[in-house]
């Protein structure tokens, strides 16, 4: 059991006590996909990078349907899918900086000589490896395509 699995289990204990059924049944839903994503795998135990794709995958799912109510004009169902999409959020590490992300991507295309935008691919998959899940993709993407770019 890892660490996020002991804190996800006393969260559940501390929103059953407070009643906080939103709460209550986001976390179920986390603890859930978790362990979808280990019998996806087939293994005992998930990595740290693991645990974040399942963390973001969750996000970017309440993230798109929020939007999709706001469009049907579902103001409460959306307004609950971003309550839900920030008790997710808290499992992810603090994102970086715009002024990290942008270091981070010079760095990562100095130390590769990427000099074109066909190394787009291996400048993300070194970034994604360096920011450690403390970028989303969609920034990290279209800040590595304007510096190859330039």
């Amino acid at each position: 059991m890892g660490a996020f699995d002991t804190q996800i289990a006393e969260q559940i204990k501390d929103a059953m006590r407070s009643k906080d059924q939103l709460r209550l049944d986001t976390l179920r839903a986390l603890k859930s996909a978790l362990k979808y994503k280990l019998i996806e795998l087939k293994k005992p135990e998930l990595t740290q990078d693991e645990y974040l794709q399942v963390f973001r995958a969750l996000i970017k799912q309440r993230q798109e349907a929020a939007d999709q109510f706001d469009k049907a004009g579902a103001k409460d169902r959306a307004e609950k899918e971003r309550a839900e999409l920030a008790i997710v959020q808290k499992f992810l590490p603090e994102p970086l900086s715009a002024l990290e992300l942008e270091s981070l991507v010079l760095t990562v295309i100095k130390d590769l000589g990427a000099s074109s935008i066909k190394e787009m691919g291996a400048v993300m998959k070194e970034a994604n490896v360096r920011a450690q899940g403390r970028a989303d993709g969609r920034s990290l993407s279209e800040l590595v395509k304007q510096k190859l770019s330039a």
